[in-house]
């Protein structure tokens, strides 16, 4: 008999549930890191009654729209909250059952991933602090939290037995939002696929993954969807492009014949449309659920770079690339026609069945919008690259830029382990108004499922009072926040959401810890939380236009 290592290029599938397995799944990933003092549940501890906040010398910033939004109120049940996921807050990856993500593997074992070398090993011990962090929201009167439920935890292989040990904590954790009166909007996927999966089939480049996710998600609506009123199916599947389209297939797990690249990436983004209209429609036909669902897209206002036909051309062609991949719940089910021409035998054709299914599956619309660009066209004209899929910039063939003709910035930049982002407030309403009525004039209603800032080198300063007063970050939220108020008042666009990132500093992806989007600053070695200006900033523009409190919390002093 001969062999042959390369020719594996079909799936490896697995019946072996057993502890040997999940040993060996972890040692795949290799040594993990665990908090010295954090390593169970901790009960909370009463929550102050006063916060130090800014003071005299420099208060809080004011509204730039003081006249026009000086009376202005959000409307009677908008959801506004705090948000985070699993795999960037829990931490404790290999406690009680939980089975490796893909993440934990390319953390530990995929050189340069994380730019600083972290990890999520730690992080916040969400998982074991959580009672103490719901305790803040309360405290503060947060009505809404936004969280994740980690795939793996509760399937540590990706299917077959689930974790008892991990379906009790998502148990307490759903019964202590409950019991402190704050309602959560749960994700499903936020980006931790179990690692097995990849290592039986490829992952998402594989159609087995839809059934897999789909009984996942099952399994946690049933459970909790008396209290879950809002269902975010996935996390920003156009996550398939920037991230899933670079994990290193082939090299630290099997590839199946799919590596890196554009093929990866839309077998991605076509299995995760396919298993996001599945459960919808199993939600609503069958199962009948209490709630809402659809997904949150990731995308971010486009501004032609001028008015000529090409520019406006290549913006609405950036739209179709970003947005309108995964826009068929609200148009026929298809992929945009620019995609298809663009792109042949790499775009995955759906069938008719799979058009009907995918058109109507989203409630309404979800993004997560943090910035905005300037587009344009491309200097060599768009046909000399859609013509080449080796041409740079295929198969979007335009520009993106974050500064206007004139070389000007398009607004303040964000720290530099997160150069795509720029302070852009008004880019928002601008966005809300092209959202429901350009691009998709049938949505119901829209929410700001995720906007947040990283304040520039805060990880730099040498105490915590410096980087506590997160000047740039005050201000992006006020402005954000008077902006999607704008969009309501003055554009009459059905807003019903807001969720700011995040509830704390966490592990930012490939930029690492050091890289923080916190309202509240997190002491990464003694775990301690402590609220940044822009938590006070927040809480007080929401104060002003009618949000929501639980209960009369705002009577507190801060």
């Amino acid at each position: 008999m001969s062999f042959n290592a390369s020719a594996g290029t079909t799936y490896l599938p697995n019946k072996d549930y057993s502890n040997e397995m999940l040993g060996f799944l972890w040692n795949q990933v290799g040594p993990v890191a665990q908090h010295s003092v954090v390593t169970t549940t901790v009960e909370p501890t009463p929550e102050p009654t006063s916060y130090a906040t800014p003071g005299e010398f420099h208060p809080l910033v004011a509204s730039n729209y003081g006249d026009q939004l000086a009376e202005a109120k959000l409307p009677a049940n908008f959801a506004w909250g705090m948000s985070s996921s699993a795999y960037q807050v829990e931490g404790a990856v290999k406690d009680e059952g939980r089975g490796p993500s893909i993440w934990d593997l390319l953390s530990h074992r995929n050189a340069n991933q994380v730019v600083d070398n972290s990890t999520a090993d730690v992080v916040s011990q969400h998982y074991y602090l959580y009672k103490q962090d719901f305790a803040r929201l309360k405290n503060f009167g947060v009505p809404h939290f936004s969280p994740s439920i980690s795939w793996p935890r509760v399937f540590p292989f990706g299917h077959g037995p689930a974790n008892e040990a991990g379906i009790k904590h998502y148990d307490d954790v759903i019964a202590e939002l409950v019991k402190n009166g704050i309602t959560p909007a749960v994700t499903l996927f936020h980006w931790d696929t179990p690692l097995a999966l990849f290592n039986e089939y490829g992952g998402w480049t594989n159609p087995k993954i839809v059934d897999d996710y789909v009984n996942y998600a099952k399994f946690v609506i049933k459970r909790y969807d008396e209290y879950v009123p809002i269902w975010f199916s996935f996390n920003e599947p156009q996550y398939c492009n920037w991230e899933y389209s670079y994990y290193p297939a082939g090299d630290i797990y099997p590839s199946y014949g799919v590596g890196p690249g554009l093929k990866a990436r839309f077998l991605c983004g076509h299995y995760t449309l396919l298993a996001h209209a599945k459960l919808a429609k199993w939600y609503h036909k069958e199962f009948k659920g209490r709630g809402r669902i659809t997904f949150k897209n990731s995308g971010n206002y486009f501004e032609p770079i001028s008015n000529s036909p090409a520019d406006l051309a290549a913006t609405k062609r950036t739209y179709d690339f970003v947005l309108g991949w995964f826009g068929g719940p609200w148009t026929d089910g298809d992929y945009p026609q620019s995609m298809k021409d663009t792109l042949g035998d790499l775009l995955p054709e759906l069938s008719k069945k799979e058009k009907a299914l995918i058109k109507g599956s989203c409630d309404f619309f979800a993004i997560d919008a943090y910035t905005a660009y300037y587009v344009g066209e491309l200097k060599e004209g768009m046909e000399t690259c859609t013509s080449n899929r080796s041409y740079p910039g295929f198969p979007e063939c335009t520009t993106q830029n974050s500064a206007a003709k004139d070389g000007f910035s398009i607004g303040p930049a964000a720290d530099n382990g997160a150069t795509w982002l720029k302070s852009t407030p008004v880019g928002i309403r601008k966005f809300l108004s092209a959202i429901t009525t350009e691009l998709f004039p049938s949505i119901p209603d829209v929410m700001v499922t995720e906007f947040g800032f990283a304040e520039p080198f805060e990880s730099e300063y040498l105490n915590i009072q410096d980087s506590t007063w997160d000047l740039r970050r005050v201000d992006y939220i006020q402005g954000f926040l008077d902006n999607i108020l704008l969009a309501i008042t003055e554009d009459k666009v059905n807003v019903t959401g807001a969720f700011l990132w995040s509830i704390f500093d966490n592990f930012e992806w490939s930029s690492g810890v050091k890289t923080r989007f916190g309202l509240q600053y997190l002491n990464y070695t003694t775990l301690e939380r402590t609220p940044k200006a822009s938590w006070f900033q927040a809480i007080n523009w929401f104060k002003k236009h009618g949000g929501e409190f639980i209960g009369d919390r705002n009577q507190t002093e801060h």
